[in-house]
């Protein structure tokens, strides 16, 4: 008479180890694709609050010019960081700005809008209104 044990075959352990394998794996992947989707939204925050230092009253003059935070900013705030000047003389955008477009004669107000366009590592657009 033969004495049958009850366990795993040798098939079924290899198996369940592939498949252990595969999910974790797959877990890992995701934890990875959440972590660069993460960098990649800081990076475009970063860059969109900087995006705001170009946006002053003087900008509409250097359309197709490539400048520096600094020379934008400096006659509104005084800075005397020397760090904090040069961060900024070394963030750089190209501008472009759009003709203005009328929004119509028949309104009773004017209104001429640009749109400003920011071109770096991460593009931005703004839409900048005049009324006369």
């Amino acid at each position: 008479m033969k004495i049958q044990r009850k366990g795993f075959t040798i098939i079924e352990v290899m198996v369940s180890v592939v498949l252990i394998s595969i999910v974790v794996l797959a877990i890992v992947k995701m934890q990875q694709e959440s972590r660069n989707m993460a960098l990649y939204l800081s990076d475009r925050s970063k860059y969109e609050f900087s995006n705001t230092l170009f946006l002053g009253e003087k900008v509409s003059r250097y359309h197709k010019d490539k400048k520096d935070a600094y020379s934008l900013i400096e006659q509104k705030f005084k800075i005397s960081d020397e760090k904090s000047r040069k961060v900024l003389k070394e963030t750089f955008r190209t501008i472009f700005i759009s003709e203005p477009f009328n929004l119509g004669e028949d309104i009773p107000i004017i209104v001429n809008l640009n749109e400003i366009m920011l071109k770096d590592k991460y593009p931005a657009r703004f839409i900048h209104f005049e009324i006369q």
